[in-house]
């Protein structure tokens, strides 16, 4: 029975921890775990837009939030957040785990329909931004620490709304079809941009 009623617009907001795959591989699992747990726990408590958490995937974890989007700034503002908390327990957890240092974190944003249904006691999500947002997890870009938001998220705001610091526009081909985002490299010049944004 189709219920298009339930089907509404939203963001989807990936944060994944980069370097994990190696971290598993190299680290032993009692010490891995309970360094991975602290991460993803400073994640979650630096959501500072109210986003709704659907699920903790490993090593990263799929925020959602319904209706309008956020102002890109303030996307990049959450990011950096995130990252410095990140980074803090990194210098924690790197007096009893010293293989930490190979972690960051990245994010997907991506926005449009999404339905949620249920499983016994359990809310899930679904639609086609899902299985994009996933698939650009696996992209090109040859760095560790990024934002990267999908011009469907961008395209809702007007030009002179973006940031005045620029990312890197780019589209890849994936068995979904073509998906064109842009991405917001952390490097010097938006720490700088982040941190004044962030006292502000």
């Amino acid at each position: 029975m189709n219920d298009d009623s339930n089907i509404r617009k939203g963001t989807i907001f990936i944060v994944d921890i980069s370097g994990y795959t190696k971290f598993v591989r190299e680290t032993k699992s009692s010490t891995g775990a309970w360094a991975i747990a602290q991460l993803l726990e400073v994640l979650l408590s630096a959501n500072g837009l109210g986003f709704k958490i659907s699920e903790i995937e490993g090593d990263a974890i799929l925020f959602y939030m319904y209706g309008k989007p956020y102002p890109v700034k303030k996307l990049l503002q959450q990011f950096s957040r995130m990252l410095l908390a990140f980074n803090e327990k990194l210098e924690e957890i790197r007096l009893v785990e010293d293989r930490v240092d190979q972690l960051s974190i990245k994010a997907v944003v991506h926005y449009g329909e999404i339905t949620e249904y249920r499983v016994s006691r359990f809310s899930k999500l679904y639609g086609e931004i899902l299985n994009e947002a996933h698939r650009l997890l696996k992209n090109h870009i040859h760095l560790n620490t990024y934002i990267l938001i999908t011009h469907n998220y961008i395209n809702e705001f007007p030009k002179h709304d973006l940031p005045i610091f620029c990312g890197v526009q780019q589209c890849e081909k994936y068995d979904l079809g073509k998906l064109c985002y842009t991405y917001y490299p952390y490097n010097d010049i938006l720490k700088k941009n982040h941190r004044l944004a962030l006292v502000s």
